[in-house]
C-alpha cells in the first residue's frame, strides 16, 4: 500500500481565513523553492532568499505550477532572478520546519546566520538558535508524519 501525500510544502492550507499573496519577481543569485521563507527587499518591488538579520519582511512561496524557470539543489524546479514568485504575507501554508514542531504555542523563527545550526539560512523552527522572529507568524498545527506543519502568517 502506497501512501499519498497530503500536502506538499507551500500548499494553501484553507483554514477559512483572509489571504494575501503578492506576485514579485526574484532578484539575486539564488534560487526560491516552494514552502520557503523569501524576504522582501527594502524597495518593496522584489524578493529574495534570507541572507542575514537585517531585513524582516518574510513571506512564503507559495505551490503554484507555473512561473519557475530555475532549479533549485535537488534538481527540482524553482523561481529564479526575473520570475514572478507567488508570496504569501497573510493566510496559511504548509511548510517543512528543520526540526520538529512539537508545540504549536511556541516561537516562528527564521535562520538568519551560520553559527552553529546546520540548517540552510531561511529555514523555519521553532527554536531561536541562529535564528530571527518571524514577526506575526504563527504554527497552526504540530509536525505530521511527512514533516510538515501548517505556518499561519498575518502579515510582513
Amino acid at each position: 500500500m502506497s501512501l499519498t501525500p497530503q500536502a506538499v510544502p507551500g500548499m494553501r492550507a484553507r483554514l477559512h481565513m483572509p489571504e494575501e499573496i503578492l506576485s514579485l519577481p526574484v532578484s539575486g543569485t539564488s534560487v526560491l523553492s516552494d514552502g520557503e521563507v523569501a524576504v522582501q527587499t527594502t524597495d518593496g518591488k522584489t524578493v529574495t532568499t534570507v541572507t542575514n538579520a537585517a531585513n524582516t519582511k518574510f513571506g512564503v512561496v507559495v505551490f503554484q505550477h507555473i512561473g519557475k524557470s530555475g532549479k533549485n539543489s535537488k534538481g527540482l524546479e524553482a523561481y529564479q532572478k526575473h520570475d514572478c514568485a507567488p508570496i504569501m504575507q497573510i493566510g496559511s501554508a504548509w511548510v517543512k520546519p528543520t526540526a520538529p514542531v512539537t508545540d504549536i504555542n511556541a516561537k516562528v523563527y527564521v535562520k538568519t546566520s551560520n553559527g552553529t545550526a546546520d540548517a540552510p539560512l531561511g529555514s523555519l523552527s521553532s527554536v531561536a538558535l541562529d535564528s530571527t522572529l518571524f514577526p506575526n507568524a504563527t504554527w497552526e498545527t504540530i509536525t505530521g508524519p511527512d514533516g510538515l506543519a501548517i505556518l499561519r502568517l498575518r502579515g510582513a
